[in-house]
């Protein structure tokens, strides 16, 4: 099977078409943002967040190379804020919410998301994923906080399930509490 990082990118490319607003809500390294910079197209547009410049300093490297630093927004703040970072007429506009929680590889762990954050930020996806919009979390449990933010999710999922059309979980090969999990929610409101 291949890795969840993999089976992620290819249910945004099944999703995602040329024209489309998404958003990387962890921007991180820039992997899913320059994924999401090639699928909306020219006529797309993506908005990377990350609350590390140097995250975002190393995804505007990899944009730059490749020609589609002009299709995203790179926008430094927290997840949590997810809706006011947002442009306000993209509400109820986006086809694709991606997150990567946990911390930012080769970087001070100590700096994570958090449960809180990440309920906040999920709160906003509702309002900013139009329906048929894909919402993606890969939760990286192996971390201090990683179990505490995981249930936080499962809570807000439960809440939240009848604005879902689709929920699958993929935990991967070889599964165990701290291996990362790949949620997949398609929107129906």
């Amino acid at each position: 099977m291949a890795r969840l990082t993999q089976v992620a990118h290819t249910q945004l490319s099944d999703t995602i078409q040329a024209g489309d607003y998404a958003i990387d809500a962890t921007a991180g390294n820039g992997h899913d943002t320059l994924l999401l910079a090639r699928l909306v197209g020219s006529a797309g547009r993506v908005l990377a967040i990350d609350r590390q410049a140097t995250a975002l300093s190393t995804t505007q490297q990899r944009l730059t190379i490749a020609s589609l630093l002009d299709r995203v927004i790179l926008t430094e703040g927290d997840h949590a804020n997810l809706l006011s970072l947002a442009p306000q007429d993209w509400q109820g506009h986006v086809q694709a919410i991606v997150f990567n929680l946990g911390y930012l590889p080769g970087s001070d762990k100590q700096i994570i998301t958090t449960a809180a954050t990440t309920r906040s930020a999920l709160d906003a996806c509702l309002q900013l994923l139009k329906p048929g919009g894909l919402l993606s979390l890969l939760i990286y449990r192996g971390h201090a906080g990683g179990h505490d933010e995981e249930v936080v999710i499962l809570d807000w999922l439960e809440t939240n399930a009848n604005h879902f059309s689709s929920l699958t979980w993929n935990d991967g090969d070889f599964p165990t509490a701290d291996s990362p999990r790949l949620l997949n929610g398609v929107i129906s409101i």
